[in-house]
């Protein structure tokens, strides 16, 4: 069983942003497999840099379309985004320095801050594109 279940209720309705978060999903699960697992620090922290370059990548195309449909919210969306990629370099480097270990805290993080953003903050995004008619 997987960590996080990307299924209907964690879909905003638009293709692009559903597939990036499916995707962001199996980051997290696979995260968890390893952690679950004990595997090696380097791997562990390979996958976080995985999870950390496709958020980025993910992020990126969510700015772009709201600069380009002229986002209303755009400033408040922007800056959670800010905040989460603060964390995930914070995490990265304790765990590159030994400082903390992946627990079980910090995946429940994870998956809580995405499915929230995910349910509140994207969906109104998707929702003001669908006006736009971009789906």
């Amino acid at each position: 069983m997987s960590f996080i279940e990307f299924n209907d209720s964690l879909k905003v309705d638009n293709k692009l942003i559903d597939q990036e978060h499916g995707v962001l999903i199996e980051y997290i699960n696979l995260l968890q497999k390893a952690i679950e697992n004990e595997t090696s620090t380097r791997i562990t922290g390979q996958v976080l840099e995985g999870l950390t370059e496709y958020t980025n990548t993910h992020f990126f195309v969510e700015e772009e379309m709201m600069k380009a449909y002229d986002y209303p919210d755009k400033a408040n969306h922007m800056k959670a985004h800010d905040g989460f990629r603060n964390r995930l370099a914070t995490l990265i480097e304790k765990h590159e320095n030994g400082e903390s270990e992946l627990s079980n805290s910090v995946m429940e993080f994870l998956k809580e801050w995405l499915t929230e953003h995910i349910l509140k903050i994207d969906r109104k995004l998707s929702d003001y594109l669908a006006d736009k008619s971009f789906r």
